[in-house]
Formats: C-alpha cells, sequence, structure tokens
C-alpha cells in the first residue's frame, strides 16, 4: 500500500492506493515551518469546503480546531525565537558587569589564599561566638609559617590580613599559601571555619556558555559564588 496524488479541487492531494507497493521514503507536502503547515491547511480547507458534500458538510468544529492547534504551534516557534534572543541578550549583559570587576579583588571561599604586593586578606565566617579564633598559614609544601589568634570574637564575618611575613617577622616569598581557621570554644571545643580571601580578578572567560572570573590563582569562578567585589 502506498500514497499516489490526484486533482481535487485545483489541489494536488494525497491518496492511499492499496494496490502500489509503499514508497520506503515518506514525503511530507505540507512544508516544514508552522507557517508553511498553517498556510497549507488552509488552503485544504477551502478546497474541502468548496467540493464538499451538500448532503454531508463537513464538520467545521473540527477544522476549526485543527487550525487552532496550528497556530498554537506557530506562536509557540515564535515564542521560542524571543526566549533565545533574551537568554542572548542577558548573557551579553552578564559578560559586561562581569568585566567591571577586572583588577578588583573578589571574595571567595577557598582553603588557599595568594600573598603579593598588597599583602593577603580574608575573612573567617564564625557561625558562633567564640573564646578565640586561630588562623592558620602554611606554605606550598605544608609547613606552618606563622599563627594568628584573636580573642573573644563574636558569631559574623571576621576580616583578617596578612602583610606575609612569617612568625620570626622574616619577609615570605610572593605566592599561594593554605589557609586554615578554627574556632575555640570557652570549654575547649575546636571547630573548623570557612574562610573566604580575596583574590585578585585577572579577567572573564566563557565556560560553555557561562561567564565566569579568572582569578590570579588561575581559577575560574561563578558569578553566583563570589562573595562580593572590592
Amino acid at each position: 500500500m502506498a500514497t499516489i496524488s490526484t486533482q481535487y479541487g485545483g489541489m494536488t492531494i494525497p491518496v492511499v492506493d492499496p494496490s502500489v507497493p509503499a514508497d520506503p521514503v515518506a514525503k511530507n507536502t505540507l512544508g516544514s515551518t508552522p507557517e508553511e503547515i498553517r498556510a497549507s491547511f488552509i488552503q485544504l480547507l477551502v478546497a474541502s469546503m468548496q467540493n464538499q458534500d451538500p448532503l454531508n458538510p463537513t464538520d467545521s468544529k473540527d477544522m476549526t480546531s485543527q487550525l487552532a492547534q496550528i497556530q498554537g504551534l506557530e506562536s509557540q516557534e515564535q515564542m521560542n525565537t524571543k526566549l533565545d534572543a533574551l537568554v542572548a541578550s542577558i548573557n551579553a549583559g552578564q559578560s559586561y558587569s562581569l568585566v567591571s570587576a577586572i583588577g578588583r579583588y573578589a571574595k571567595v571561599e577557598a582553603n588557599q589564599m595568594t600573598l603579593d604586593a598588597s599583602g593577603a586578606a580574608a575573612s573567617v565566617v564564625a557561625d558562633a561566638g567564640y573564646q578565640s579564633i586561630e588562623v592558620a598559614l602554611r606554605d606550598a609544601a605544608g609547613k606552618l609559617v606563622v599563627t594568628n589568634t584573636f580573642d573573644s570574637v563574636p558569631p559574623g564575618e571576621m576580616d583578617f590580613s596578612w602583610g606575609g611575613v612569617d612568625a620570626a617577622g622574616n619577609k615570605l616569598a610572593y605566592g599561594t599559601y593554605n589557609i586554615a581557621a578554627t574556632g575555640v570554644s570557652s570549654n575547649g571545643t575546636r571547630v573548623s571555619l570557612k574562610v573566604n580571601p580575596l583574590v585578585r580578578v585577572d579577567g572573564v572567560v566563557n565556560d560553555a556558555g557561562a561567564w565566569k572570573l579568572r582569578l590570579s590563582d588561575g581559577k575560574t569562578v561563578a558569578q553566583a559564588d563570589v562573595k562580593g567585589i572590592y
């Protein structure tokens, strides 16, 4: 069985003929876009009404329902196009806003901080009040270089800066240092705390469609993960 065509009302109409072998390749004669399909449907509707049996007229409700479905498909296609354009515009605007952060410092959660000519800075997140907070800095080899202790720290963020000297007052080389903060309660309980170092922003990169900040330590960070820009 296969589909052949015949002339009907001035149009080529597909007709099923069981005596003809099936065509292995399906053919779409209505069009490939919502606009083409809608135009073809209207032409078929007009031809059908012009050649309908007066004693058994075509049900207009069915035709109207099908036309409404095609109009809905066309509207959805137009909406998708507009949404794609909107997303592209938002992404472009996001990249422009991130560019303004280049040369400034981003506060991000990490266990490393970078020492440069300006020193190094971070904030320690105290989830409760502590009798003291210890901030330990280690070099790339894991050697402890200095521990700073802050007494009577209330809940919240505690800002911390380091001039790049060790416990003996020696000036250390610029580079990346590991940082860890510990809260000590009045009963001696020790709790590891989150640290948010300030890292210089060197650029903006597009990672699989998402704009991110490129930091001076070589890492990239999404805008949602940045605690602040300074």
